[in-house]
């Protein structure tokens, strides 16, 4: 019999983000990180790097030992490593989770360039994905039956709509959506790095289901934001 250090390493797919990468391995639920490993099970490792309630502030230690793990002489080589991050860095201002914008926009930048410098990660393909949405409201209402549950009970209140905390929500999910597809394009020439726009699918799909895609596509997103 070989010894185990003779067996053939499998290479490694590495899901790193927060709650959203973490919680996608539960069988229960089977979410992203569940389905890679059944489908890649006896080809690839499916490497979960996920730490719930962490943002891309929080996280840069972890990131930091991940590196330094993924580099060492005998690690197996990495073929793809997603960046799932935004959802707690959008947060509302005060809040503890809070990152601002340009912060969350540079953090995610040098967590891109530490993986494209590095030898050994030079297979490495690198997948940012966009936050996503809380609910999928309209955020420019035409009448009644184009309103969010949120947005139709502010204006139904007297209270400005754009104040209410499902709205705002909203907005600021989909800014930070908009900045990892914008990093994802300042990268496209390595011809390593691709942006997955997983806001715009999830609102897009809500639409659809709720009958009002064809409404959105009219309006787009004239005055959000």
């Amino acid at each position: 019999m070989g010894s185990n250090s003779s067996k053939k390493q499998l290479p490694q797919l590495v899901l790193f983000g927060d709650s959203l990468t973490e919680w996608s391995f539960d069988s229960s639920t089977q979410g992203f990180g569940w389905y890679l490993s059944d489908w890649y099970k006896g080809k690839a490792e499916i490497v979960n790097e996920g730490y719930a309630g962490y943002t891309s502030e929080h996280v840069k230690a972890e990131f930091t030992r991940l590196i330094k793990k993924l580099t060492i002489v005998e690690a197996p080589p990495t073929l793809l490593f997603t960046i799932f991050l935004g959802a707690n860095d959008a947060c509302f201002v005060g809040e503890t989770e809070y990152v601002p914008l340009p912060q969350f926009s540079d953090n995610i930048r040098s967590f891109v360039e530490e993986i494209l410098n590095q030898d050994k990660l030079s297979s490495a393909k690198i997948v940012l994905i966009t936050p996503p949405p809380i609910n999928v409201p309209e955020p420019l209402p035409i009448d009644d039956e184009s309103l969010g549950p949120a947005m139709a009970k502010a204006l139904k209140e007297g209270r400005d709509p754009k104040k209410d905390r499902g709205y705002m929500t909203w907005v600021s999910k989909r800014r930070y959506a908009e900045g990892i597809m914008s990093i994802a394009k300042e990268y496209e020439e390595t011809g390593r790095v691709v942006g997955l726009d997983y806001w715009r699918a999830l609102v897009d799909a809500g639409l659809e289901e709720q009958g009002r895609k064809g409404m959105w596509m009219r309006i787009g997103f004239q005055g959000v934001g």
